[in-house]
Order: structure tokens, then sequence, then C-alpha cells
């Protein structure tokens, strides 16, 4: 099981959806997932050195990398999320595919979703932690200069009516 060799083939999957199915709860699709992508050598130092520090049972860091991959960061709670970043929380989702049974194990039936940034923070995929949005430096310039443009149309203006009088 553990580093992947000799563990349980991640072809066999499963048709759970997720859990209770609800109106409410968001779908998540496949092409919504995040993480499902390869990381390279500095994330997966990151990642290695933090999963050592996580209490998990029976599979090893390439296992749960794998099934990463395949279908993105999925949870069965917190624990699942924020060994990776403290602000990771595991968000509750419908999930519309099929997911690995391979999962935690065997435990594929009790993931619930998928690890999300809380308090509007956003994943750094590249620095594999949640971080406050970048704030928009263009777009503030670019309202700060409109701003004084309208400004000083009207004071032309005011200037213009005053000169007339």
């Amino acid at each position: 099981r553990g580093g992947g060799r000799g563990s349980r083939s991640s072809s066999s999957r499963s048709s759970y959806s997720g859990g209770k199915k609800s109106s409410v709860k968001s779908k998540l699709a496949k092409a919504a997932v995040i993480g499902a992508v390869a990381y390279g050598g500095y994330q997966l130092g990151k990642a290695t050195a933090r999963f050592g520090h996580w209490s998990h049972q029976g599979w090893g860091f390439n296992d749960w990398n794998r099934w990463r991959e395949q279908d993105g960061h999925l949870c069965r709670n917190n624990n699942d999320c924020n060994w990776l970043d403290r602000n990771l929380q595991c968000e509750d989702y419908e999930l519309d595919f099929s997911v690995s049974r391979a999962w935690y194990g065997g435990d594929f039936a009790a993931i619930v979703g998928e690890c999300e940034c809380q308090g509007g923070m956003q994943w750094d995929g590249r620095e594999l932690q949640c971080q406050a949005p970048q704030s928009g430096g263009f777009l503030t310039a670019l309202v700060v200069i409109l701003v004084f443009a309208v400004l000083g149309c009207c004071c032309c203006g005011f200037f213009c009516w005053f000169c007339r009088r």
C-alpha cells in the first residue's frame, strides 16, 4: 500500500456521488476540481514534507498524489485538507463524477467534497498554499485615473462657466 507500489489499482471506479442529494448542495464536475494536475519537483518536495506530518493510515504519499492527479484534492473532512495548508477546508459538494475506489485506502464512500481555501483566499498551485487575493493594482490605478479625469473635466467646465458670467 504505502508509496504506491503494490496498492490496489486505481482503475476500479465507483459511481458514488458524494452523499445525500440535495438541491441546495452544489455539484462538483470533474473539470472544476482543484489540484487535478501533475506537480513539478518543487511542489512534490513541499507536499511530501507536509504529508509526513499528517495522520493517515495504510497509504503513502504516492498513493494520495495519484488519486489527487486523477480526481482532484477530494476530502472526507477538514483533516484531509489542512495538513497541506491550515486555511484549506473540506467543502461539501455532490460529486458529479465517479471517484477511484482506492481513495483513502478504500474509504472512498466517505468522500464529501473537495478541499478549498476559506475566507475568500485563493489556492496558489505553485506554492501549495492559500493566499489572499491579489489586489487588482492595474484596476485600482485605472479607477483612480478615471476619477481624476472626471474631476478635471468638471473643474474645466466650472471654470468655463465662471468665465462666461
